[in-house]
């Protein structure tokens, strides 16, 4: 559940009708909360925090993420997973580098590499950590960045569904294929807290993403996550759908970066 929730956030901060030129750089703070409640009954609550960074330079886009969140259990024991996460990916969306650092309670590990993809042959991704090793990315698949930029594309078009193959690096399963259902926000539907100023006062999406493995064949998603994209990149909710719960991840406050003079 750990890799779900660091592939989720990792994935969904981040061509047509919308250019890199208008995603927002911008530093945000989430906090995290139970959703619907667990069916199973053996978690009771979800706490935590999101602080992430996105920052633009002249050649490529830079994100810095930390994921703090606790989940406490029905016997009063708490399972602690925190996540410190990296990522260089170039304007282009060709060229990616990444470095992951994922705790569940006392159990660590590392993930570190560089990768690349092309549109009309396989690319590939090249670990340094937790060890060498290589594995080939479909065509077209997208990065961290790319992502949220290429959904925000399709539901500028008009479309309503939509489907890539993604790769982040925060763990060693390799690329996913992502499955979106779009929906347009109403204006004034109280999807978005606009006290939070013009960054999060503009029209956008609900998107419901699920996440599947790349040659599975089952029915069932690894993960899901409903998801309120605004046309600027900016996500301002998201509900992260496990097995028998959802927690929220909610902005708190956000404030816009200056743009590199280049």
């Amino acid at each position: 559940m750990a890799v779900g929730l660091a592939g989720v956030v990792a994935a969904l901060i981040g061509s047509g009708h919308v250019t890199v030129a208008e995603m927002v750089p911008h530093r945000a703070v989430y906090s995290l909360t139970m959703g619907k409640g667990d069916t199973s009954g053996r978690f009771v609550n979800v706490g935590g925090a999101v602080k992430m960074v996105l920052e633009k330079t002249c050649d490529a886009w830079i994100i810095a993420e930390q994921i703090n969140m606790h989940i406490d259990t029905q016997v009063g024991g708490r399972l602690l997973q925190d996540l410190k996460y990296t990522g260089w990916e170039s304007l282009d969306g060709r060229q990616y580098r990444f470095a992951a650092h994922s705790r569940i309670n006392n159990e660590s590990k590392k993930f570190m590499g560089k990768a690349q993809s092309d549109l009309n042959q396989p690319g590939e991704a090249v670990y340094s950590k937790p060890k060498k090793m290589k594995m080939l990315l479909p065509p077209g698949t997208r990065f961290y960045f790319g992502l949220t930029s290429w959904l925000i594309e399709r539901a500028r078009s008009g479309a309503t569904r939509a489907e890539t193959v993604v790769f982040d690096g925060t763990d060693e399963e390799g690329p996913q294929r992502a499955v979106a259902f779009i929906i347009a926000l109403e204006k004034n539907s109280g999807a978005v807290d606009n006290g939070l100023g013009p960054l999060v006062d503009r029209p956008g999406w609900s998107m419901r993403i699920a996440f599947y493995p790349i040659d599975g064949r089952g029915a069932a998603p690894d993960y899901e996550v409903q998801a309120v994209i605004l046309d600027n990149g900016v996500a301002p909710k998201m509900e992260l759908v496990f097995t028998n719960f959802t927690a929220i991840q909610k902005l708190e406050k956000i404030e816009a970066l200056e743009l590199p003079k280049c």
